[in-house]
């Protein structure tokens, strides 16, 4: 692409946020403490005119989803606001041989998204009020290429720049493949609280070597309140060939045939409580051999708006065992092995959308009659039932609305908690003082997941353990790591003078499956057990490969050092990080679930992206102003070097609904079909496909003072 003259503009992207910590300790007696902390962190993003900071990636929000369109579409206000209060005691009896903790603990957050001007769910003024629209059109009702100008959407200090030449079959030299317009689309305001009380009872004794022996027991209660919408109720999403708009997103349900209810806004509650114990111990045999073994029990009851339970997660056992073994009896070497497993506190979000249920519609609407760029119109006769196309299923040709979602999601009675194991394996040896070479060996691996599922194409829903009970029908979730790494580690010390400290590894990785986790970098979606992996039977094919985060080769080393003459203090520290770059893909669109969700291709047979390089720097210097105080000013300089490598690219191969090709390869891409079965036309593939949509951070610096006192 080549910029526009006259047609830059520049906007910030901002984050505001304030950190605050207390901490009361009170000795009661020599053996006896109690302690009070208290902490929290309100941060602001976005809003005034900017864009706001994704808070799970730490980029531009415009940068995470790749959109582009108009500011006020783009743009949101994020607010984050959370508070830590714990209470603990500390006493140690018989001579201190046996020690007890028991600590209470509450966390309280409120986070939500709002629109750029502020505005609540459900608002009927403002951007809230505004249905976002997502125009896409690539073709005519001929099936010739049709793209919408830039100029439908934006003014240009000169539009001619967009006039194809005299003679020439382009409509357009400035096509729009994807555009955002309208409002900020899916806007919220969220609530929880988390109360915990923990007991450990800890026990030291002599009996063939040291033993320390803990147990322990831990209660947790979480609530979950939780508003939503779509602004202006609801989200258009314009047809490849422009002849329609549809729903695209929007909450309600069908009263009766054709008969639709909106609920704008929606809000659901959740509540968990969770039991567990454990016993554990660690079992030190003459300074040479260390085995560790433990035990944990959880049980997890989650319950819906309605507050009855939801789903029961009992017997949720998890073994931990492991061994050491020092061979030179000096403790300048350990031969390690360890196993544990562990199981996941399924996160409230799956009971506030499926229990009772995030009940969703859509329907389709003729563009002849329907403007959405037009907010009266997207209000009105875009709404009006008289402009309704038939959805056409076997059952009803003339059925005007699709229903995705049911009410309260069913559950498997004999579902599994979701759960993953860990092996690890190695060698170290001190070939110097305080320096160790060491290898380690690492496999990780998923033993069940929960996922909702649909057999239906996203009429209903049902969760379950993908390939067991239930869910057999489905292919078993698959997320595996196996990880070789070679490190050097030399710690922190020296003269009185200079201490210094260096370390480096090689890591070798693969990061393989069908399962992306309880997080989809694809399509930047966090519903946790509710992802959209398993959701749609057309779906998937294809989705079995390099998992996201597959990087194969990293190198890492890092070094510092400080100097100390007289009263002065002196920091300098280095790190050098390189990583082989990740798997890339071919994504198609889906009628239903929109873009990306389609593997054209199987998962990774894209080109990988490039090597990564990274340079920090560190320089402190101070003066010591007194025993135990000092002040230092630091520099930290990151990406040095200003590496600008890609890091990720555009894999959406087409817009279009479309099919995958089951086992295919980059040369089969020519028998791409759109879901009813027509061939894909070429005016359809994505011209950006493949093009670079982010690079590395570039070079930044970061300045601070620091008093000790």
């Amino acid at each position: 692409m080549d910029p526009i003259p006259g047609a830059e503009q520049t906007y910030y992207a901002t984050s505001r946020a304030l950190q605050y910590i207390g901490k009361l300790t009170y000795g009661v007696t020599p053996n006896h403490s109690l302690s009070l902390t208290v902490y929290g962190t309100p941060t602001f993003s976005g809003g005034d005119g900017d864009l706001g900071i994704d808070a799970q990636q730490d980029l531009p929000e415009n940068q995470v989803l790749d959109m582009f369109g108009q500011m006020g579409t783009i743009r949101h206000r994020f607010s984050a606001f959370a508070n830590d209060l714990s209470l603990k005691y500390s006493g140690a009896f018989d001579n201190k041989n046996w020690l007890l903790d028991v600590a209470f603990g509450w966390h309280y957050q409120n986070g939500g998204t709002r629109p750029s001007d502020g505005g609540q769910p459900g608002d009927k003024t403002g951007l809230a009020s505004i249905p976002r629209v997502m125009f896409r059109r690539a073709i005519d009702a001929d099936g010739n290429p049709y793209p919408h100008p830039i100029t439908d959407f934006e003014r240009l200090p000169d539009p001619t720049v967009c006039d194809p030449p005299a003679g020439s079959p382009l409509t357009t030299l400035c096509p729009v493949d994807d555009y955002q317009w309208g409002g900020p689309d899916f806007i919220d305001d969220a609530t929880l609280n988390r109360y915990q009380i923990r007991g450990v009872v800890t026990r030291l004794l002599q009996g063939l070597g040291h033993h320390v022996i803990k147990g322990g027991v831990d209660l947790e209660t979480m609530t979950y309140d939780h508003v939503k919408a779509y602004s202006g109720g609801r989200r258009f999403r314009e047809g490849l060939d422009g002849s329609y708009y549809s729903d695209n997103r929007m909450f309600g349900f069908l009263s009766g045939p054709d008969q639709p209810v909106i609920t704008d806004p929606t809000e659901a509650r959740a509540t968990s409580t969770t039991l567990g114990g454990f016993v554990q111990d660690s079992w030190a045999i003459m300074d040479v051999v260390t085995l560790n073994a433990g035990l944990r029990y959880d049980a997890q009851l989650l319950f819906g708006d309605d507050g009855k339970l939801g789903m029961s997660l009992p017997n949720e056992w998890s073994p931990r065992v492991g061994a050491i073994f020092d061979f030179t009896q000096k403790g300048r070497s350990k031969i390690f092995a360890n196993f544990a497993m562990y199981y996941e506190n399924v996160p409230l979000d799956l009971v506030d959308r499926s229990m009772p249920g995030e009940r969703q519609i859509a329907s389709f609407h003729d563009a002849a009659t329907c403007d959405p760029r037009d907010p009266e119109q997207a209000r009105g006769a875009c709404q009006d039932p008289s402009n309704l196309l038939p959805v056409g299923t076997a059952a009803d040709p003339n059925q005007s609305w699709i229903v995705t979602g049911g009410d309260r999601v069913p559950v498997d009675p004999d579902i599994s908690p979701q759960s993953s194991s860990e092996f690890v394996a190695g060698a170290e040896y001190e070939v110097m003082p305080k320096g160790t070479l060491g290898l380690a060996y690492t496999r990780r691996w998923m033993n069940n997941v929960i996922e909702d599922m649909s057999r239906d194409e996203g009429q209903t829903y049902f969760i379950g353990n993908p390939g067991s009970g239930i869910a057999s029908d489905f292919p078993e979730a698959e997320r595996a790591y196996d990880g070789m790494s070679v490190y050097f580690e030399k710690k922190f010390a020296g003269d009185d003078l200079i201490h210094w400290l260096v370390s480096g590894s090689y890591t070798i990785s693969y990061l393989r499956g069908n399962w992306a986790g309880l997080f989809r970098p694809e399509t930047g979606q966090l519903d946790p057990n509710i992802n959209s992996d398993f959701d749609l039977i057309s779906a998937l094919p294809n989705r079995s490969g390099p998992l996201p985060g597959d990087s194969r080769y990293t190198i890492k080393l890092f070094g510092a050092t400080q100097f100390t003459p007289e009263r002065f203090l002196i920091d300098l520290g280095v790190g050098w990080r390189s990583w082989s770059g990740g798997p890339t893909n071919y994504y198609g669109g889906h009628e239903l679930y929109g873009d990306g969700e389609v593997f054209i291709l199987p998962r990774g047979m894209g080109e990988r992206l490039p090597w990564v390089h990274r340079l920090d720097t560190h320089l402190g210097f101070g003066r010591k102003l007194g025993k135990q105080n000092s002040m230092i000013l630091t520099m930290d300089v990151f990406n040095l070097i200003n590496f600008q490598e890609e890091t990720s690219v555009d894999e959406n191969y087409t817009y279009a609904s479309v099919l995958p090709i089951v086992g295919g390869t980059p040369g089969d891409l020519g028998r791409v079909v759109h879901a009813d079965g027509s061939a894909l036309s070429p005016s359809e593939v994505n011209p950006n496909f493949g093009r670079a949509t982010s690079y590395q951070a570039p070079r930044s610096f970061r300045f601070g003072l620091k008093a000790t006192f």
